[in-house]
């Protein structure tokens, strides 16, 4: 009974997510398209590149087991960012580039997507490392600070 439990909140997890990151998607999909116009794929490389940071971010601090635990990973990793990003809208907008023998932008938006990714992945992981380490410092130094005033005497006055 406690497995299936487990199951069934695991995959609430992932719906939950997948239906938060498509709503999101849309939503910013639909603004940046409003704003920048439909000329260009603006939407999917925001979105493409915002979701490679995300993930970095997120898989560092799961890994790190702090704040992210097991179903907050699913939720956000497997379900937000697996409706939120996606390889084939990335490919979409480059064949549909490519079909309007848009030659240069084509291959512009494939380099900066591919280079845009492996940036905000190596930035998300380098912000969840730094984020973990102040954390830590935090709690070391609030800590001490907790113990060094539970040994001092008081004095009345």
């Amino acid at each position: 009974m406690a497995r299936s439990l487990s199951v069934r909140r695991r995959i609430l997890a992932v719906l939950a997510g997948g239906f938060c990151g498509a709503v999101i998607r849309y939503v910013l999909s639909t603004l940046i398209q409003g704003l920048a116009g439909k000329s260009w794929p603006y939407d999917i490389l925001f979105i493409n590149v915002t979701g490679a940071f995300v993930l970095a971010f997120v898989t560092i601090l799961a890994d790190a087991t702090f704040l992210i635990g097991p179903t907050r990973r699913l939720f956000i990793n497997i379900g937000f960012l697996g409706a939120y990003t996606t390889f084939s809208s990335l490919a979409l907008g480059d064949v549909l580039l490519f079909a309007s023998n848009r030659w240069l932008p084509a291959l512009l938006y494939l380099v900066i997507s591919a280079l845009g990714g492996v940036l905000a992945v190596l930035l998300g992981d380098w912000s969840g490392q730094w984020f973990i380490s102040n954390a830590r410092r935090t709690s070391v130094h609030t800590a001490t600070i907790s113990r060094t005033t539970k040994k001092l005497p008081t004095r009345p006055f």
